[in-house]
């Protein structure tokens, strides 16, 4: 009987506990079953906020619940970044900032979860929409240096497109568009999630270059591949850009077409930030149409969507273009309004610190307005019982008003001496120009009378002697000699004619000057190898102008036979209807540019160009070549 109740209770203590054994278990093996459904919802989010910002929404709101019943800590931290998210598209910067700056210092463990490195991009972002952009870039090296020590692909890729919007955001086109290509270089398969932002960020460097057939062409590619993986917000972006690369050739109905395009899908997306970017466009193409008055709509309804979500960047394109809109129209104290709050504006961005003393001053200001008014009415009560005067009242507003035709009369007074100024300074600036131009036209034609003299001169006499030699009879090989020497002098006179006086520019234009020139440096010579790059929109250049161009271009060239040691050499030349943009690159030595200043050659240049509105730009390490702009505004 004893031993019967032995294995019963031996039975039954097994059953009870594999039970026990199984309730500990399950719980562990369901929560890792749900903390891979929360990770599953969260890589769905960023497709949806690109397709659908409600669905999306509603997705955080599950995936916060859920980490929170379940106490999975990445999908806390995930659902916080997605939160200051949704803020740096919809509310102010300042307000995304706020919220990112609480969840790095209250969210327990986030220092060591991989999200981390996507809060520092966000922030990074937000600085550049405040045009912050050395703010901008530290946040995203961090974030890039985070995501290189943690082997973070999908991170890295993110701080790398970054780092190259800012560049973009700050007119410094090349520098992004050499971030751009090696993030598609990283992510060479086509279903890359951010291939299509990629496309069109080149798209848009190239719109700053004012190179409008690649932004086109890299736009087109961004669209197609926006469709191909479903992502409104990079379809309207691209769309936003073709319509750029049109207005800027002034294709403006096909400009208009695709702006309103991508407005539409901004809507669908509820982008505030890049909505306002397609109204400000729109109310541009207006602009440029000669149609202000429906250039001021959309140029309104940028400003109320930068001034309501806090937008700066934005604000200060709305307020530069309707300030030109108004003054089209005539309403010149409206244009005056907008112009002022843009000054205001610039300073408010340039000097953090003013604005937080503006912010101090305005809370005492509130303060005292307050104390003020409580005043005001104790004095009213009192005026009511001791019954001031109505003279007393109508003596305060005549001095009002005298303060005010005071103000206004000094107003206007250094208004009209500023105007003054200003156009005696122009006027001087003219005068000079003209004087300058009118000197170089003179040493243009000095040089061609040189030539002139040397051509039908100098080489007429020594082919005059040549053909006299060979005549005689005696002493051939003594003859032939001195017939060489005049064969040589005759040629280098030859080669100094043409030096002194650019026919081909004169007469067959700059290109195939430049085309000649290339020609025959490679012919001459094996060390260096020169290929000419030229895209023409417009060729009836001024001949002074092109002459300026042909000169800078043999001073330019010459500096790399003399010093660089290069063995190949990249001349773009780009005409348009607005500039002429002259690039030179080349693979030799280089130098540092802050111990090594520019040349006398350089500086003369520099000098000269300067009086068509020319600008020398130089770009140089030791090691990796010499870049050297020359930019001709008309």
């Amino acid at each position: 009987m004893m031993r019967l109740q032995q294995s019963t209770f031996y039975k039954y203590g097994k059953i009870v506990l594999l039970f026990y054994l199984l309730a500990a278990c399950c719980p562990k093996v369901f929560g890792q079953n749900k903390q891979k459904e929360i990770d599953r919802l969260i890589v769905q989010v960023p497709m949806l906020m690109r397709s659908d910002a409600g669905s999306a929404k509603k997705q955080i709101a599950i995936i916060n619940h859920l980490s929170n019943q379940y106490h999975y800590q990445h999908g806390k931290i995930e659902s916080a970044f997605f939160r200051s998210w949704i803020k740096y598209r919809e509310a102010s910067t300042d307000d995304c900032i706020i919220s990112i700056d609480s969840a790095l210092k209250n969210i327990a463990l986030i220092e060591k979860d991989s999200s981390i490195v996507k809060f520092y991009i966000l922030k990074g972002q937000c600085y550049v929409k405040k045009r912050l952009f050395n703010h901008a870039v530290d946040h995203f090296s961090m974030a890039l240096d985070i995501a290189e020590t943690n082997k973070d692909h999908t991170n890295k890729t993110g701080a790398l497109i970054s780092i190259g919007w800012a560049y973009m955001e700050n007119a410094k086109p090349l520098e992004a568009i050499n971030f751009f290509n090696e993030v598609l270089r990283l992510n060479p398969q086509k279903k890359y999630q951010n291939r299509a932002t990629v496309l069109c960020n080149i798209a848009s460097c190239y719109n700053l270059l004012k190179h409008y057939q690649y932004a086109e062409k890299y736009a087109l590619q961004g669209i197609r591949t926006a469709k191909e993986l479903n992502s409104v917000m990079d379809l309207a972006n691209g769309l936003n850009i073709l319509a750029r690369s049109y207005y800027h050739r002034n294709q403006f109905p096909k400009a208009k077409l695709y702006l309103h395009e991508a407005s539409i899908a901004r809507a669908k997306i509820a982008d505030p930030a890049m909505l306002a970017s397609d109204y400000l466009e729109l109310a541009d193409v207006y602009n440029k149409s000669e149609m202000p008055v429906a250039g001021i709509e959309y140029a309104r309804k940028a400003e109320l969507i930068a001034q309501k979500n806090k937008i700066e960047l934005k604000l200060e394109n709305a307020y530069t273009i309707l300030s030109k809109l108004y003054s089209k129209t005539g309403d010149y104290k409206r244009a005056a309004s907008y112009y002022e709050k843009l000054i205001s504006l610039r300073k408010e961005n340039e000097n953090e610190d003013y604005v937080k003393a503006l912010a101090e001053l305005q809370v005492k200001y509130d303060s005292e307005k307050k104390a003020s008014e409580n005043l005001k009415l104790k004095e009213e009560n009192l005026e009511n019982r001791l019954n001031i005067s109505i003279k007393q009242r109508w003596l305060i507003i005549l001095i009002a008003s005298l303060s005010v035709f005071i103000s206004s009369s000094i107003y206007f007074y250094f208004y009209i001496q500023n105007k003054y100024k200003s156009q005696n300074a122009v006027q001087r600036f003219l005068e000079e120009k003209n004087k300058a131009v009118a000197i170089l036209e003179t040493e243009e034609n000095e040089r061609r009378r040189i030539s002139g003299d040397l051509h039908d001169g100098v080489g007429q006499t020594l082919a005059a002697a040549s053909l006299q030699l060979k005549k005689a009879k005696n002493d051939i090989a003594q003859l032939q000699k001195l017939d060489d020497l005049i064969d040589q002098a005759a040629n280098e006179v030859r080669m100094l004619s043409h030096e002194m006086t650019p026919e081909m520019v004169l007469h067959f234009g700059l290109v195939k000057a430049m085309e000649q020139v290339i020609d025959r440096l490679n012919d001459v010579q094996n060390f260096t190898v020169f290929k000419f790059f030229k895209h023409i929109e417009f060729d009836d250049v001024n001949q002074v102008r092109a002459v300026v161009v042909y000169r800078s271009f043999q001073e330019l060239t010459n500096n790399i036979l003399k010093h660089a040691k290069a063995k190949n050499v990249g001349v773009h030349l780009n005409m348009s209807d607005d500039e002429i943009l002259l690039i030179i690159e080349d693979d030799g030595i280089g130098y540092d540019k802050n111990e090594i200043k520019l040349g006398l050659g350089l500086q003369n240049l520099e000098s000269r160009i300067r009086i068509f509105n020319g600008h020398l730009e130089v770009d140089s390490t030791i090691g990796k070549g010499t870049t050297t702009i020359l930019r001709f505004s008309y």
